[in-house]
């Protein structure tokens, strides 16, 4: 159930949207910061050039006659700056030293003294910020020379509504623009996830059971978690197989000890005879014991297989665990078994689990008594460059060729095995000893008895 205090999950397709369009509104705003600087720059360098033109005309009309200025004022010049109607225009000419010839005596003066090139400058008169132009013209006659400056002015109401109009019409292009580029991203994310919900649909048209590895086409990106997510449903399939071979070979494997339990209490029942009545009593201790120990074997057997599914495996001390695998298994009542315990000094570090490991020594150590002939176990724990090798031997009658495959499967028994097993013992320790990546081996000693040979990766190694 769902925790309703938990945030909201986050949602991929809105965060690619969001991010994306915050990438898109910061690229329009810039773009619409350069297209503002683009058209004020436009306007100046066209309105800048009618200036100086309108200058350089009024200096052409300025003659020296005489010794005295003349002015032929044309007044084209200044009407082409005048088109404006917002524009005012002003305009000054005169001498070198200042004198006024015409126009506006209280025009600013220039930043800096005028050259032979058109110098251009702002500031503010009449109350208005105006862009003036300062063109200086030298004159040379038989009687006399001298120089003038030509001043004009113009307001910058019309540059300012030119930049403007410019400003606005790249507003216009970049709100469509980033109209079409919004819908081809929102376009983009749909079909960036229609490989997910391909997957998902596929997945949930399938049954339960289907865990077949999934055939839809994805992307390279996606290559990975698709494999994942088959190599999950094949690990599934494999874990439900099992566990439908166990519930299925543990149903049979019950059905005759249940069956013998109740022909003997049915016995029982109808015995009238004190002895017979006891001879069927001791026959269902005998079934009852056998179903309790198949039953302890098959949930050690389920364990077991749990347990081999997960791995989660760490550094143990195989020594430590064969300590407490004998401890378990030796009788605690009764004659206690001998047992001839060789352990070599060097580290016996396994990458394991320590419960499955002490299981799997466990039935190795009880299937050596049960047939060791009450005599001595020989367990000997040594190391090689790569492995830790776990060998245990008894005195018993050894295994027959044909049974040194066969008792490695589940109920599988031996020819000669005596009545009473269940026939998981060496399916759960050959089970184990694979999923630690090892092996195990069964084989006769020449003066009689078993050898069971386990096989581990040292740790590190």
């Amino acid at each position: 159930m769902q925790n309703p205090d938990a945030p909201a999950p986050i949602s991929l397709r809105r965060t690619l949207l969001l991010y994306l369009g915050v990438l898109l509104a910061v690229f329009a705003v810039a773009l619409l910061f350069a297209a503002r600087d683009y058209g004020q720059r436009a306007a100046n360098r066209s309105y800048d050039h009618l200036l100086v033109s309108s200058a350089l005309s009024i200096a052409d009309s300025v003659a020296l006659v005489e010794g005295q200025w003349q002015v032929d004022l044309p007044y084209a010049a200044l009407d082409l700056l005048s088109m404006a109607e917002e524009d005012r225009v002003f305009y000054r000419v005169a001498d070198s030293q200042g004198r006024l010839i015409t126009g506006y005596a209280d025009l600013p003066a220039p930043r800096r003294t005028p050259d032979n090139r058109p110098q251009l400058f702002d500031a503010q008169y009449s109350g208005e910020a105006v862009r003036f132009v300062v063109v200086t013209r030298s004159f040379a006659a038989a009687s006399a020379q001298g120089e003038v400056q030509v001043q004009v002015g113009q307001t910058r109401r019309a540059r300012a509504l030119l930049a403007q109009e410019m400003v606005n019409r790249a507003l216009l292009a970049i709100s469509l623009l980033s109209g079409l580029l919004l819908a081809l991203v929102a376009f983009a994310v749909h079909r960036v996830f229609r490989p997910l919900v391909r997957v998902e649909r596929e997945l949930s048209r399938r049954e339960p059971s289907d865990l077949r590895p999934l055939d839809a086409r994805v992307p390279r990106e996606m290559d990975q978690m698709v494999a994942a997510l088959n190599r999950f449903m094949e690990r599934l399939s494999s874990s439900n197989e099992t566990l439908r071979a166990f519930m299925a070979e543990a149903a049979h494997q019950m059905r005759t000890p249940l069956a013998a339990l109740r022909a003997q209490a049915q016995l029982a029942l109808d015995d009238e005879d004190p002895q017979d009545m006891h001879r069927s009593l001791q026959a269902i201790e005998r079934n009852a014991t056998h179903m309790s120990r198949l039953l302890n074997q098959l949930l050690s057997d389920a364990s077991v297989i749990h347990r081999s599914h997960l791995q989660r495996f760490q550094s143990v001390d195989l020594a430590e665990i064969v300590h407490q695998a004998l401890h378990e298994a030796l009788p605690q009542a009764g004659p206690v078994p001998r047992v001839q315990l060789a352990m070599t000094n060097a580290g016996v570090q396994v990458n394991g689990d320590a419960l499955l490991l002490r299981e799997a020594i466990k039935n190795l150590v009880d299937n050596a008594l049960k047939y060791g002939d009450n005599k001595a176990l020989q367990i000997a724990l040594t190391v090689d460059e790569k492995h830790v090798v776990l060998t245990i031997a008894d005195h018993g009658p050894g295994i027959t060729a044909a049974d040194a495959e066969r008792v490695f499967e589940r109920f599988g028994r031996g020819e000669n095995a005596p009545a009473g097993g269940a026939g998981l013992g060496l399916a759960i320790v050959k089970r184990v000893v694979d999923s630690h990546g090892g092996n195990i081996d069964l084989s006769n000693r020449p003066q009689g008895g078993l050898v069971a040979t386990i096989r581990l990766p040292r740790s590190g190694a």
